[in-house]
Formats: structure tokens, sequence, C-alpha cells
């Protein structure tokens, strides 16, 4: 069975609100293996947060949950989101293949984190077989050899490496940069924008002017107030993005998100 990756749906992590005050469930895989799809937990609404919190902030946009009964259409409203915070007001954030740096500083994945992988093997992998994401995992297959792109935590990636010789090689799969693609929240037409090569950004500070133009407004358009030319930045600014990275509508895509749109830890 050959299944071929044609196109990456890129998913929020957004959640449920249940009947006890703060405890929440996830519908997606933004955030896994850190949190699992359609378990529950606990968030503590916070003013004050830390680098590599897992926090919960209100978005207004496509919640991926609601559709119009006529259209079929999801329909944009104010719901929250959850993402783990990397980078804030200050801060100069790069990603590059893959990696992220803050500062010039490398920032090692989270321990559960998933991303992309190529597996290839001489023999059929039963779990990826049995178990296809039509979003998140292809094979193909070499002469003999299949190549298998999965989405996979570091300790996965090791536990394949030991099943040699089946196993000829585990490689971190980087997406290209595309130039033209406007999916992304880009400070400006320079630099590169992608998933996995993203910047160099410079996050604002309160009270730096900014120019706000039709490239850089999805990078700004969460924070209040904010309307083309030129504004000041009047508050902390935070950069997220979700442990499963080429799963998440995170920064990247929807852009920085505001001091007053924060709303609680994971705790």
């Amino acid at each position: 069975m050959k299944i071929h990756r044609t196109y990456l749906i890129i998913l929020p992590l957004v959640f449920f609100i249940s009947c006890k005050g703060h405890v929440y469930r996830t519908p997606t895989a933004s955030m896994e293996n850190t949190l699992m799809r359609d378990k529950s937990f606990y968030v503590t609404p916070a003013n004050d947060f830390r680098k590599n919190d897992i926090v919960v902030f209100n978005y207004v946009g496509l919640d991926y949950v609601t559709k119009d009964k006529k259209t079929g259409q999801f329909i944009p409203n104010e719901h929250k989101r959850i993402y783990r915070l990397i980078a804030w007001s200050g801060d100069t954030l790069y990603i590059k293949d893959g990696e992220v740096f803050i500062n010039g500083r490398h920032i090692p994945m989270p321990p559960k984190a998933k991303t992309d992988y190529e597996v290839f093997s001489k023999v059929h992998i039963d779990e990826f077989e049995q178990n296809q994401d039509p979003y998140s995992s292809d094979i193909k297959q070499n002469g003999d050899t299949l190549v298998y792109t999965e989405s996979l935590t570091g300790e996965q990636v090791f536990d394949y490496e030991q099943r040699k010789p089946a196993i000829l090689a585990v490689k971190r799969k980087v997406y290209p940069v595309n130039m033209n693609d406007t999916d992304y929240a880009r400070a400006s037409a320079a630099g590169t924008w992608s998933a996995d090569y993203y910047g160099p950004l410079r996050i604002p500070s309160p009270g730096d002017a900014i120019f706000v133009d039709s490239i850089n407004f999805k990078l700004y358009h969460n924070i209040p107030g904010i309307l083309p030319g030129k504004n000041i930045i009047k508050e902390k600014l935070y950069f997220v993005l979700g442990d499963n990275r080429h799963a998440a509508e995170d920064s990247r895509y929807i852009g920085l998100v505001s001091q007053s749109k924060m709303y609680g830890i994971v705790k």
C-alpha cells in the first residue's frame, strides 16, 4: 500500500471547557505527545508566564470544531488555544533546519515533542501501515527500500535506530522554503519564512514603533488596536509553538500573542 503526501494540514489545538471550572479536553494533535488528543488537563489562570510554560490564550479565528450547518465550512469565532511559550518581547527568534534558536542559543525540543522523520527500512513496519494518519504519514518505495514519513518523538527515533539491520536510517525531514507562500506570519518579504526555516524575527517590546503593512499584518493582527501604518506596541508580546511541530497552527501561522490575550498555564 502506497500513501503519498500531497499537502500538509495544520491543526490548532483548541479545546472545550468541561462542567468543572478549569478542566479542558484536547480534540487535536497540536501538542502531542505532551498533551494527548481527547485527554483532559487543568489550566490555572495567570498573568505571569515563563518560557517553556504550556500556555492558554484567547484567539479569534477558525476553531476547526464549529461548522456552519448550511455550508459545512468552519466558522471563525473567539476560542482558546494552547501552545508552548518559546519567546517574548525583546527576543530574537530564528528557526533553521527545524531547530529553534532564541538570542543565538539553541532551544532543544521538549522531551515528548514530535516532528517529522523519514524512516528507511528493508521490511514493512506494521505500526506505520496500520495506523496511517492521512495528514502526517507517507509511504514510498525506492527500489527494495521502503521510505516512511512519520511524526515521531526523540524516544521513538532512538528505538527505530536500534532496529538494525532492518532499519537502514532515520532522518529528520525538513520542508523546503516556498518564497511565495503566504500562510506564514512574516515580519517582512526578506528572510526565510516556513515551518522549518523562520526568521530571524525580533519580537517588539512595549514602546517600540512598528509599521504594519500587507506583508507583516498576519504577524501583528492579534494585537488589540493594531492598524495598517505606524503603531506603538503597548504590551508584552509572546511567540508560541506546538510540540507537534508539523501539525500545529502556532505563531508561525497566526502571529504573536499579546499579554491581554493570555489566559493561563497548564498544570
